[in-house]
């Protein structure tokens, strides 16, 4: 019953194949696909495009996801019509329970008992999962621990709707995190104590806390790097469609916070300038991370206070952290907790080089290859 979420560990080895996944987000539209190589899986290929219309419930908004949904399976790098998918966060409902069983109630029963008081909507209406469980230890009187997943059966039908006008058959529907975690695991380890896992996005962030055995909290926050990146254009006069602001931040982002590191990475002989703008960059940008700062303490507390104190081993930053220079830095010394920024392709055999993402190292991809990375067995 323990550890659900944590026995895809062996989702790469055996029999199956890799369907198309995709990853709806608050920002956009996010694909990937693996293939069966000598060595193990190499990637086939990635697609990225940014909602237009926004992540509404608009006629103008499905039809654009339907375009999207086209062009992903008419691009020839793309192998079959069947995907795996994440539906948008704004469809998914998170919550942790506790919970212990009733005379002969068994686990999933006292889950649906325990679940209907959380939802917004009538369980009949619901489709759940609990993609972490933990038993009970002695002496705890039989306390279970869950988080569990929900969606309206009428949303999920939706968009298995919108993706079968655009060809593509649904073979299965993911939680976002349960792929970050997959991927993780793929590219470095999940220990017994907490560690921090950040989905950076262009509009929202994901924020997770989860150990080899469990997920302990999760949470989308308002906070990415479009209003960054809109506050450095600002700041500096830069037109919108301008790509200077992210060039900024890439070169100098939080650097001016460390004056040693600061002095061994700008060249000398353009100092002046150099030091002028990367201050303007830091007075700009510090403040927005403040608020990032904030959100991270709040969870750090919550899982102290619900875990009796215990010790993070590290943050670990996906999707956009890479564009902000030294931003691991700055949270590792606001926070006093190791922290990296994560790039998945350093780890990822391709097919083709020309699939290969921008300088991010395949950041901003992070769920959608986590989700690429489970296998269908069924097919």
């Amino acid at each position: 019953m323990e550890k659900r979420f944590l026995d895809e560990r062996d989702m790469l080895r055996g029999p199956g194949t890799y369907p198309i996944a995709i990853d709806m987000t608050g920002d956009g539209i996010f694909a990937a696909q693996l293939a069966k190589g000598r060595q193990g899986p190499v990637l086939r290929e990635l697609f990225r495009r940014r909602m237009e219309q926004g992540n509404g419930d608009s006629p103008d908004t499905e039809d654009e996801r339907i375009s999207v949904f086209r062009e992903i399976r008419k691009n020839r790098r793309f192998s079959g019509r069947r995907v795996i998918v994440h539906l948008p966060p704004q469809s998914i409902f998170r919550f942790p329970i506790r919970f212990r069983l009733n005379g002969g109630e068994t686990v999933e029963e006292a889950i649906l008992r325990e679940s209907k008081g959380y939802l917004p909507f009538p369980l009949e209406e619901a489709v759940l999962d609990y993609p972490s469980l933990v038993s009970p230890p002695p002496g705890e009187g039989g306390l279970y621990k869950a988080m569990i997943i929900a969606a309206r059966r009428d949303e999920i039908a939706k968009f298995m709707g919108l993706l079968k006008q655009a060809g593509l058959v649904v073979e299965a529907v993911d939680f976002r995190l349960a792929s970050l975690v997959r991927l993780h695991r793929f590219l470095d380890r999940i220990p017994e104590d907490p560690i921090l896992l950040c989905n950076i996005g262009e509009t929202e962030s994901m924020l997770a806390t989860v150990t080899d055995k469990s997920i302990l909290a999760q949470h989308y926050v308002s906070w990415g790097m479009r209003a960054l990146l809109d506050k450095v254009r600002a700041g500096f006069g830069l037109k919108d469609a301008s790509r200077k602001a992210e060039a900024l931040l890439r070169r100098y982002g939080l650097l001016y916070e460390d004056r040693d590191a600061w002095k061994r990475e700008v060249d000398a002989s353009k100092e002046a300038t150099a030091e002028s703008v990367s201050r303007a960059i830091y007075q700009i940008v510090s403040p927005h991370i403040e608020e990032l700062v904030y959100e991270l303490h709040k969870l750090i507390s919550y899982v102290r206070s619900e875990e009796h104190n215990v010790s993070f081993e590290g943050i670990y930053l996906y999707g956009e952290a890479a564009v902000i220079r030294h931003l691991d830095k700055c949270l590792e010394r606001r926070l006093s907790i190791q922290t990296q920024v994560m790039e998945p392709m350093s780890r990822m055999n391709v097919s083709d080089e020309g699939i290969l993402p921008d300088r991010s190292g395949g950041g901003p991809f992070g769920p959608a290859l986590g989700l690429a990375m489970r296998r269908v067995t069924w097919l």
